[in-house]
């Protein structure tokens, strides 16, 4: 199955909240991922963790443009790469056919979903960080800026499109001994 976004439905799914027509970003239509300098792609980035960051009464993140190069540096290199100074979570999604243009907003969303979808195992774990440390970061009260990236070019694995994207955080969560002042579950 072929997904295609018409101008029309990305106007009326991005940018809902406002009055005025709107100049559709050539990453919705065209076959590559939108940059980090994107103020669509920052728009919906912040929303979607600002507003799970809400629910865990966590202050909202600032976007930060030198985080998201560092974001956009590790997504280009097609790898899970938990490496710098920052907090990181990573996402890969693959598509079986190459023609397929992924939905960039709905992973971005998808993104966010599955990294919260670990709150039940953190719940658990009694802050033991072992397999939920993207949720954790994702609502680490001491974090006060992210930076976002998609991978600007397929990744090419065996069989598949792949597609990498990388939000980094500072400062860093997942702290040691840190866990109760940061995290509510």
């Amino acid at each position: 199955m072929k997904l295609a976004i018409t101008r029309a439905v990305a106007a009326a799914v991005l940018f809902t909240h406002t009055a005025s027509a709107a100049v559709i970003p050539d990453w919705i239509t065209a076959n590559n991922s939108p940059p980090p300098t994107d103020s669509a792609f920052i728009a919906l980035s912040l929303e979607k963790v600002n507003s799970i960051r809400t629910r865990y009464s966590a202050p909202p993140l600032q976007w930060s443009a030198e985080i998201a190069e560092v974001a956009l540096r590790k997504s280009n290199g097609c790898i899970l790469d938990h490496s710098g100074i920052y907090g990181e979570n990573a996402y890969a999604f693959r598509f079986g056919v190459p023609e397929t243009k992924p939905d960039f907003p709905a992973q971005v969303r998808s993104a966010f979903d599955a990294w919260v979808a670990e709150d039940e195992r953190t719940a658990y774990l009694a802050g033991d960080l072992f397999g939920g440390g993207h949720f954790t970061q994702t609502v680490w009260k001491s974090s006060r800026l992210m930076g976002c990236a998609f991978s600007t070019v397929r990744c090419k694995n065996t069989k598949d499109q792949e597609w990498w994207f990388y939000c980094d955080f500072d400062p860093a969560g997942n702290v040691i001994g840190d866990y109760e002042r940061n995290v509510s579950t």
